[in-house]
């Protein structure tokens, strides 16, 4: 089941992008019979991280053949490093593949002429607005982008006969706090306010603003700025940077346009440019008309108060899904918490997967580089329309997604797949249907961190108390017998001993010795005198199965404890326990009888008496039936 598919393979931080990438390659889709499955991590920094062997795994996760053919974007730093180095048999398939804002070495590349916009940014505010002395804050060197970028900046200033100097470039991150360490450095030389401030992208001019208005200096009229993406934020600060719109949707639509044409067997260029848009606003003095609008009083706090209100939407969902689902103490807890998160996004449906060595294990969740996933993973939890779906059940990772989620309608669905992964452990995965909306503001990212970060917890949580258990058992349990030990008298005992004095319900401690123990020892030898102890707890452990706990309380001395119907109550279960060793003698066919003296009292839940001072009447007890039956027996020697 399920249609044919093309694959993206997505590592990138700007959501908003990817989303209007994503909207781009579904129209072009449209009418074609093909779904997108979209394979997405969010990588840091550094190739050699275990968090980033654990985002890029993801990339491990399809069999090439399943597919028609590949669109990459893995226009990050070191992100085409990573594939290489991790997934180089994805990049020699032999599957039609594209690179989207990327080369990549023997794949044709669909790419923004960010060399033409920077160049048009640079020269406006020469020309336009008089600049001769112009700042740069650039990204990771190893970022193609930022060679571009910086490229097409030195350029402009040679075009028009402005002289370089490279104080006032400088390199960095792509961060906001990127622009803070920027104006500072700048400052420090003197030359924080020029004409103008060209960055690279949206986040490092804002953290340049940011860092300028604690000195009391802001745009346009202190210095002009320039960013790089148009990202909401750009759009949101005030005045509204001058950017560069990358032009996700006309990006994501090209590209598939130009695999779409491979597949179908026409020559294409190695390299299809397309053109990127300069937006200008006030950060440069020029204004949209948007920017220009007046508002009364009253407009402006609507508007204020209905983004404070959007923004307190946003992270009082992060908070919710972290906090609820880092609460849930059992599976159970766990997909109720999931379930009701993910009914409140915009979402055909989800699931996630687990890998089966996490599922069933018993060791801590820890990192180990193992790349891909297990042959087959457990659906934990799934949704479909709101509704939550049959109970969890294993599929094959090939499948990659249950039967349910798998839809035949000619209309182009998408399915998001990313990492479940914690500092580098591979969890599983988890698949979003048409939830490129959760992509803005990195929603699935931090939805899918919170998932695996509880998950992780939950698991281990439920190892310790399986260990718990194993450890418990050892420690009150009698090896020999599998009957409670002291410390298990010590605590179930005193605990049942409590109880029946607060309810003034009696108890029967009742104390028994085995008789003639050490003479199968000495005749038939000890294997025989263990099997002895082992045939007599049987039955014990038989008897006191519902509302009693059974004791070894040392060599050949056994305990019950439990509530009976008084005195009478106590005889008769004393009858059926003679009688159930009646019964093991008669067909044991051993040379040796199972034999044994018992006394029993019942406490007073008005007395003081501690639980061992009626243990020790008990055996007072048993010792005179003890010295009676001994009166009455012949050894097994004069047998």
């Amino acid at each position: 089941m399920g249609k044919r598919k093309i694959a993206l393979i997505a590592a990138t931080w700007d959501g908003e992008l990817l989303e209007d990438t994503i909207s781009g390659i579904k129209a072009r889709l449209n009418g074609c019979g093909l779904d997108l499955y979209v394979f997405l991590c969010f990588p840091g920094f550094g190739i050699d991280s275990p968090e980033n062997f654990g985002n890029f795994n993801i990339f491990a996760l399809p069999d090439y053949n399943d597919f028609e053919g590949f669109i990459f974007s893995a226009n990050v730093v070191e992100g085409y490093e990573m594939i290489k180095r991790y997934h180089s048999e994805l990049l020699h398939c032999g599957k039609p593949m594209v690179s989207l804002d990327c080369e990549m070495d023997g794949i044709i590349s669909v790419l923004p002429d960010g060399y033409k916009a920077q160049y048009q940014m640079v020269e406006h505010l020469i020309v336009e607005h008089g600049c001769r002395t112009l700042n740069y804050v650039g990204g990771s060197t190893l970022h193609p982008d930022n060679a571009i970028r910086k490229k097409a900046f030195k350029d402009a200033l040679i075009a028009h006969g402005i002289p370089i100097e490279e104080r006032r470039i400088r390199d960095y991150s792509f961060l906001d706090s990127d622009g803070h360490k920027a104006y500072a450095e700048f400052k420090e030389l003197g030359i924080a306010t020029p004409d103008a401030v060209v960055c690279a992208n949206d986040a490092m001019a804002l953290g340049y603003c940011q860092a300028a208005e604690e000195d009391g200096l802001y745009p346009p009229e202190a210095f002009l700025i320039t960013g790089y993406d148009h990202s909401e934020s750009s759009k949101a600060f005030t005045p509204m940077i001058t950017t560069v719109d990358k032009n996700g949707f006309e990006m994501g639509y090209s590209s598939c346009d130009v695999l779409l044409r491979i597949m179908a067997g026409e020559k294409v260029e190695d390299i299809v440019n397309y053109e990127q848009k300069l937006v200008l606003h006030g950060s440069c003095g020029c204004y949209a008309p948007e920017e220009l609008v007046q508002f009364d009083t009253r407009q402006l706090q609507r508007q204020i108060y209905f983004r404070v209100k959007e923004e307190s939407n946003y992270y009082e969902r992060l908070n919710e899904i972290r906090q609820f689902l880092a609460l849930s103490d059992g599976e159970g807890l766990f997909n109720y918490y999931l379930l009701d998160s993910m009914r409140k996004n915009d979402i055909y449906g989800y699931c996630m997967c687990i890998n089966q060595e996490v599922y069933y294990g018993t060791e801590p969740i820890e990192f180990k580089w193992e790349r891909g996933y297990n042959d087959e993973v457990y659906v934990l939890s799934g949704m479909k329309h709101n509704v939550e779906q049959p109970e969890a059940q294993l599929i094959r990772s090939k499948d990659l997604v249950p039967d349910y989620l798998l839809q035949e309608e000619e209309k182009c669905y998408e399915y998001l797949f990313v990492p479940l992964q914690k500092n580098g452990a591979n969890l599983g995965y988890m698949c979003v249907v048409d939830g490129s909306g959760m992509l803005g503001r990195r929603m699935l990212l931090y939805t899918a961190s919170a998932i695996a970060n509880a998950y992780s917890n939950l698991r281990n949580l439920e190892n310790l108390r399986k260990m718990n258990k194993r450890l418990d058992s050892v420690y009150v349990k009698d090896a020999l017998t599998d009957m409670y030990n002291r410390f298990g008298y010590m605590r179930d005992g005193y605990t049942m001993y409590e109880k029946s004095k607060v309810y003034g319900k009696p108890l029967m401690v009742m104390f028994m010795d085995m008789d003639r123990l050490k003479e199968i020892n000495d005749i038939y030898g000890h294997s025989q005198g263990d099997n002895a102890l082992i045939l007599f707890s049987g039955v014990l452990k038989k008897c006191a199965a519902d509302d009693k706990i059974a004791v070894r309380y040392g060599g050949d001395e056994f305990l019950i404890i439990g509530t009976v119907d008084g005195k009478e109550g106590a005889e008769a279960f004393k009858k059926v326990l003679e009688d159930e060793l009646k019964q093991v003698n008669d067909n044991s066919g051993l040379p040796y009888l199972i034999e044994a003296s018992i006394g029993y009292v019942l406490t007073d839940s008005k007395s003081k008496l501690e639980l061992d001072d009626y243990v020790k009447e008990a055996d007072e007890l048993m010792y005179e039936v003890k010295k009676r039956n001994r009166k009455n027996r012949k050894s097994y020697a004069e047998q």
